[in-house]
């Protein structure tokens, strides 16, 4: 494996990109690209809100600085409350450009064009360069080519295949706004030799999304990078990276209970993403004390993986108890007690290498201590059910 990449090679070029933000945001203003109907969660619900029906609101929440959700259920009503539109905050859409470093006359692969303000930006950024923008489905894909009318260097287009990009080596850069639980290696091979990747990594164990940062190596068959501290990005996921609902198991029949020391494992964000990317297949869910179980009331972990076995894990106590054939609550703390062993390292310590066949996980540096990727698919057997 060609791992080892030098080390200024994998910090983001940040100057040209901070000369140049404050043009992209006032030239390319991110309220010109938002649809006329928003949504906002209210009491459990997502409500529109219809600038011609009322333009204040609408407006009081699209000059506001965070994300903006636009698409619910892909335009359906009643169903699960999916969010599949977004615009990105100005600070996270600033922070991945930055770790891009895009330069006048690239050609830019981007995932998750949304309504097309980040392709623009990113046009603007390039003066001259080319941007391919991969929308989610044709739906999408038509409401961006409306808003980039007046932007020819960039082309939509929609599919969840990498090959809609182009052929291999065809982009200097790749950009998502979508989140993964591992990097496709499809997107790397669209990457020529010297190129960066920037992308959020999320797991399935809860929490925002980490950006990790690639550069592909000089013979194309690696890719090797670190993931960038700093604030807790929002994003969506990828539709191909949805944690599944897995299947229901039933709380019948005794427990099995066992001991374990979980107060604050859960908290820390390096911890879930090093337990998260350790123990793919598992889905962590935080459950506040409002609800009684065995006489008592207390906050809880709720774990489950995508085939017969979940958990719940009593975090003021060492309570943890076990339903179905797996141990669940010794799998994510024996992932717990591997970060705590490697030094409860940040997430800036931490990086990836990959290659077409192996993930690997490393400290410090791509030669330092490291750990072996599962693959979700290896370990799920292939029953994992996604979310459509």
């Amino acid at each position: 494996m060609n791992a080892r990449v030098e080390a200024s090679s994998l910090r983001p070029g940040r100057a040209h990109v901070h000369e140049h933000a404050g043009d992209v945001f006032t030239c390319d203003r991110r309220q010109d690209f938002v649809p006329n109907v928003i949504r906002t969660h209210r009491g459990g619900r997502w409500r529109r809100v219809d600038r011609s029906k009322n333009a204040g609101e609408w407006a009081k929440f699209v000059h506001r600085s965070e994300m903006l959700v636009f698409d619910v259920d892909d335009g359906g009503e009643g169903g699960p409350g999916i969010v599949t539109g977004v615009i990105p905050s100005k600070e996270d859409a600033t922070a991945r450009l930055a770790a891009l470093a895009p330069e006048p006359g690239m050609t830019v692969a981007e995932v998750g064009t949304d309504c097309g303000w980040t392709a623009a930006s990113l046009e603007h950024l390039l003066q001259g360069g080319q941007v391919v923008t991969v929308a989610d489905t044709e739906r999408l894909a038509e409401i961006a080519r409306q808003r980039l009318r007046p932007y020819p260097r960039v082309r939509v287009v929609n599919g969840s295949e990498a090959g809609v990009m182009g052929p291999a080596g065809s982009f200097h850069g790749l950009l998502s706004h979508r989140a993964v639980r591992h990097v496709p290696w499809e997107w790397v091979t669209r990457i020529r030799p010297g190129g960066r990747l920037c992308l959020p990594v999320r797991t399935a164990l809860g929490g925002s999304s980490t950006l990790l940062v690639l550069t592909v190596a000089r013979d194309g068959a690696s890719a090797s990078g670190r993931f960038h501290a700093g604030p807790a990005h929002q994003t969506v996921w990828l539709r191909e990276h949805r944690p599944g609902e897995g299947i229901s198991v039933e709380s019948q029949g005794s427990p099995r209970a066992s001991e374990a020391d979980a107060r604050g494992a859960h908290v820390r964000l390096a911890a879930r993403l090093f337990a998260g990317l350790l123990r793919p297949d598992l889905r962590m869910q935080v459950v506040r004390g409002v609800a009684q179980f065995e006489g008592d009331v207390a906050d809880r972990l709720r774990i489950h993986d995508h085939q017969a076995s979940r958990a719940v894990v009593f975090l003021h106590s060492p309570r943890v108890y076990e339903w179905g054939p797996r141990d669940l609550g010794s799998d994510l703390f024996d992932a717990l007690g591997q970060w705590h062993a490697a030094g409860e390292p940040e997430v800036e310590q931490l990086g990836v290498t990959i290659t077409e066949m192996e993930h690997t996980l490393w400290l410090g540096a791509p030669d330092g201590p490291s750990w072996r990727l599962p693959e979700l698919h290896t370990i799920t057997g292939g029953v994992e059910r996604h979310a459509p």
